[in-house]
């Protein structure tokens, strides 16, 4: 057994094999479409979400889990005999998931005599997915908890996230943006660049002519960050954006920056709401933050649509 235990919710979009293998423990959102309700990861994966996406007129409600549900996970970790818990989630400038874990894990550790760390990732999908995988390492690793809130941490300060939304579609009916400003994009073929800020709140980057040249920005973007964080690893991200997909390899083909591919991931339901099918992105932080045991990840984290 690890040291400690390690807990997240389903935003980080980590699919059963990986959350098997390094032993994790997963609280589900909760996706409703209509008057119908799904627990994230359990009873809806990524590529149905994605199929019922296309057809809806109404955004889909991504709700918190219940106070219950981490109640529930802490005391049965405790129950197992682990003294330390650390609990890493969705960015609380997205969602309440947070602070419930926060108020909860206070509540436990106090009650059972435990420690239970509660962390904001400041981010979502495959960046709060990647916070999670480097502790587990070092979990298995037989190091501690603090070592591994040191490195959680360091990739929160110095990851980035770059989405480009094929269409503005879905920021309009989730109210991130005008009907006006949609109907403006959609008319020039204009494409923004969404990113995350660093308390982890979507923000708007850039308005680029088309989807080759947003592209082309954001792999910009990543290459020139290399000289303030050095040499990094990064994952493309999609949600069935075959074609911007394309336009991406080619950029990268003129990189000359150290930079490391490790996989092609989706975006989860969190974000895809708001970002909606065709969507491409980028996933960065610096090597120095990445063990080597992750690089085989394109195993467990390329999509099957």
């Amino acid at each position: 057994m690890s040291k400690f235990a390690i807990v997240l919710d389903s935003a980080a979009d980590l699919p059963a094999r990986l959350v098997e293998k390094y032993d994790l423990h997963v609280v589900p959102l909760h996706v409703t479409f209509g008057t119908t309700e799904y627990s994230d990861g359990v009873d809806i994966q990524i590529g149905e979400f994605l199929d019922r996406l296309e057809t809806v007129s109404e955004l889909p409600i991504t709700s918190q889990p219940a106070p219950a549900d981490f109640i529930n996970v802490y005391n049965a970790l405790a129950d197992e005999g682990y003294t330390e818990i650390l609990s890493i989630h969705l960015s609380a400038a997205l969602s309440g998931t947070y602070e419930c874990a926060r108020t909860v894990a206070a509540a436990v550790a106090e009650e059972r005599g435990i420690r239970i760390e509660a962390i904001d990732s400041r981010s979502a999908t495959v960046g709060q997915g990647a916070m999670v995988l480097e502790a587990a390492c070092i979990a298995q690793a037989g190091g501690t908890m603090d070592e591994a809130i040191e490195r959680v941490k360091n990739i929160r300060r110095t990851h980035k996230i770059y989405f480009i939304p094929d269409s503005l579609t879905n920021l309009v009916k989730g109210g991130r943006a005008s009907k006006f400003q949609g109907l403006a994009t959609s008319v020039l073929n204009l494409k923004i660049v969404v990113s995350l800020t660093e308390t982890g709140a979507i923000e708007v980057l850039h308005k680029a002519k088309g989807m080759k040249n947003a592209v082309n920005y954001i792999v910009k973007l990543m290459a020139e960050r290399t000289r303030e964080v050095g040499p990094s690893v990064y994952y493309k991200l999609h949600t069935k954006a075959y074609k911007a997909l394309e336009y991406m390899d080619r950029a990268l083909e003129k990189v000359d920056a150290p930079v490391r591919f490790l996989t092609v991931a989706t975006i989860g339901p969190t974000i895809a709401t708001h970002v909606g099918l065709h969507a491409v992105g980028l996933f960065t932080y610096p090597e120095e933050y990445h063990n080597p045991e992750l690089d085989d990840i394109a195993e467990y984290l390329t999509p099957e649509f």
